[in-house]
């Protein structure tokens, strides 16, 4: 295959350039509103920087259709559950041009009854992989890390934050049930710290002073972190880490006094049975302790919160959002218990409750497609919309902006806010800026809007996906 031409992409966007506001998934923006973005899709990023292939990064309809004008002999799509509809009607109009082959990657290639609609199947991160396919020299070298960037920003006409996106791990050795991120990436491993300083000496050079550590947990490789942190204090850099509660709650005191500015944690339920059932292996009590403490020091925190556990109800659910609301947590990303394929939470779901809604769209965390023992699908709807209103609201935001301007994620009143937003003004953020301005744009577009899940696409919006139940199979396997 070596020459051939492969163009790898993920799936449309009614609003092209970037991705949606994934963190919070808030579908009312209010008065005064936080938005964040990527910029930068990470798994085409480190794909395009390590392999000779073209990128398309969150194309719109017009994009992708320019990109067939003329045709790859290889089109990868990299995609989610929620998008294979999207995906599979992208794979039947690159075909339809003359697209010779096309390719599936990322967790909706995790689907073994889509495999029959694509060539080859690639699943975690796949350089390697994708290099032996191309024909390439496969043998395991060092990865390099490209260059990713997101967007903090607000409703007010300020300038947004930029801030860099680092890996400095891959894969996750935790076993939550209803998580499919162990089978799927394998066996984790560290990123080695010479790369991880070259990307940060580059970050810095750009002007950027604020990093996005999404490791599946950041501090898996304890030994690891440790370097990595002290690292980042070295080169003046404020982060914030995905990790996890327990994780944080070990390293809080190194972490903090090293630049840590805020964490995404997963803090799924404030029921104990419900924490026992995943097996999160933390407690409400060390949930709230944490949070209390990030609190004090005036840090950043975004939050993953499962509605629909199996032991939840309606007063349940309520009376847990209404704790969750009064605790200092800055945006919820508030999600929908979804039984995801390859889960063991699936296969319990599948054998004790059935399944009775199979489109594909609807696997996105918004919508209830199994049978809950004591929610309807309609009062599941309604309680996101619900818990989204109380968690989601202009005091909240007015506090994220007090921490971040005010305090400059420490417990006392400090000039580092300010020099956050005035960094935006330096020359070498200024060109970065006029680099990415359509795609900081699209995140403004994106935030004026809210989020918005595939089923709800109006068809003016993006092209209409063919409907296929996620039980659809064909006898034929994966090309």
């Amino acid at each position: 295959m070596p020459g051939r031409r492969v163009l790898l992409t993920s799936p449309l966007q009614p609003i092209g350039g970037c991705s949606p506001d994934v963190y919070s998934w808030n579908k009312t923006p209010g008065a005064v509103r936080l938005f964040l973005s990527f910029l930068s899709h990470p798994g085409l990023c480190f794909l395009g920087a390590n392999l000779p292939v073209e990128t398309l990064e969150y194309p719109s309809r017009q994009d992708f259709e320019r990109a067939l004008e003329t045709p790859p002999d290889v089109l990868g799509i990299s995609f989610h559950i929620n998008e294979s509809e999207i995906a599979l009607t992208m794979a039947q109009q690159a075909r339809a041009r003359g697209v010779k082959e096309v390719w599936a990657g990322n967790y909706g290639a995790y689907n073994p009854e889509i495999a029959w609609a694509f060539d080859r199947v690639f699943t975690g991160w796949s350089e390697h992989a994708v290099a032996q396919a191309l024909g390439l020299d496969a043998t395991p070298r060092e990865i390099v890390h490209p260059e990713l960037y997101g967007v903090l920003g607000t409703s007010f006409k300020a300038p947004v934050i930029l801030s860099g996106t680092l890996y400095t791990s891959r894969g996750c050795p935790w076993t939550c049930n209803f998580c499919q991120t162990p089978d799927f990436y394998g066996k984790p491993a560290p990123i080695p710290l010479a790369e991880i300083e070259r990307i940060v000496r580059v970050y810095r050079g750009r002007g950027i002073r604020t990093l996005n550590i999404l490791d599946e947990n950041f501090g898996t490789f304890k030994t690891h972190a440790k370097h990595v942190v002290e690292l980042l204090h070295g080169y003046g850099m404020r982060w914030l880490a995905l990790t996890r509660v327990d994780t944080l709650t070990d390293n809080f005191d190194h972490w903090l006094a090293h630049g840590l500015l805020g964490a995404h944690l997963g803090i799924e339920s404030l029921n104990d049975a419900s924490l026992g059932g995943a097996k999160k292996r933390v407690t409400q009590d060390c949930m709230v302790d944490l949070l209390q403490r990030m609190s004090r020091n005036n840090l950043f925190v975004q939050a993953f919160y499962i509605l629909g556990f199996e032991q939840d109800t309606v007063r349940s659910i309520q009376e847990d959002i209404r704790k969750l609301a009064a605790l200092d947590i800055d945006l919820v990303q508030v999600q929908v218990l979804t039984p995801y394929p390859g889960t063991p939470q699936r296969a319990m779901i599948e054998q004790q409750y059935g399944i009775f809604d199979r489109n594909l769209s609807k696997y996105n965390s918004r919508n209830l497609v199994w049978n809950h023992p004591n929610i309807t699908s309609e009062q599941m709807k309604e309680l996101q919309f619900w818990a989204d209103r109380q968690l989601s609201t202009t005091p909240r935001a007015l506090r994220t902006l007090a921490k971040i301007v005010a305090y400059g994620g420490t417990s006392r009143f400090s000039a580092g806010g300010l020099r956050m937003f005035a960094r935006a003004f330096s020359p070498a953020m200024r060109q970065l800026s006029a680099e990415l301005a359509p795609r900081i744009a699209a995140a403004r577009a994106w935030s004026r809007r809210g989020w918005q899940p595939y089923e709800e696409y109006r068809p003016d919006e993006a092209i209409t996906p063919r409907r296929l139940p996620l039980s659809t199979q064909r006898t034929a396997s994966a090309h």
